[in-house]
């Protein structure tokens, strides 16, 4: 019974294994492909045939359109093709837009990096941040005296706030403590004893800045 009813099937036109008329409408022809595939169940051969059949459906009503032969039905059934093809279109971006959307309302979702200030909360971190500032002092040129004693003046104010003290007064006393030790160190200037170092060994500049970046730390350490 199958390989008779196979067998007709293969004699029959896609129009007639369809059950459409000749000139249907895309349309029409669509919805009886989707039922005669309904209607095939299991039969994997039913099935190809009648998709077979649909694409020689459509390929004759593209030959049509290039020969100029395009019937009322044909022209209908491309612009109902445009229509679903721009509605998905539009369907698509607008669902992207509408999920950007909910992302910006929700932030929680986008997985983005934490930046973690650094903590100065344990001493020997802070003793050694001070001598590591204090070593590059002493070996970095007197260009960046300037750059170690700024750095280390926001790191003095960033503890003050962290341990509760307003921003104003925190940069107070930085900036109190960042002119101490200047004034130290240009007393140290005119030691007879620190001047015979710096001929040997130090410059001027770098004597003057060690005051100002012992004082800082000291302030970073125990305040």
């Amino acid at each position: 019974m199958d390989s008779n009813s196979n067998k007709k099937n293969s004699e029959k036109s896609p129009y007639e294994i369809l059950g459409v008329k000749e000139g249907a409408a895309f349309e029409d022809i669509q919805k009886a492909r989707d039922l005669k595939v309904e209607e095939a169940g299991e039969d994997l051969i039913l099935k190809a045939k009648i998709e077979s059949s649909y694409d020689q459906l459509l390929m004759g009503s593209l030959k049509a359109r290039q020969s100029g032969n395009v019937s009322y039905e044909a022209v209908s059934a491309s612009k109902k093709e445009k229509q679903i093809n721009l509605a998905n279109n539009n369907f698509s971006l607008f669902s992207k837009i509408k999920n950007l959307s909910n992302n910006s309302k929700n932030p929680s979702q986008y997985n983005l990096p934490k930046i973690t200030p650094p903590s100065f909360d344990n001493l020997s971190i802070k003793i050694s941040v001070g001598l590591l500032f204090l070593i590059l002092l002493f070996i970095s040129p007197d260009s960046n005296n300037r750059l170690l004693l700024s750095i280390s003046t926001l790191i003095l104010t960033y503890t003050q706030i962290k341990s509760g003290k307003r921003f104003i007064g925190s940069l107070g006393w930085s900036v109190t403590f960042l002119s101490i030790g200047l004034i130290f160190g240009g007393l140290l200037e005119n030691n007879s004893f620190i001047q015979e170092v710096s001929n040997n060994s130090l410059t001027i500049q770098k004597i003057q800045s060690i005051p100002a970046m012992i004082i800082l730390w000291l302030g970073v350490i125990f305040l």
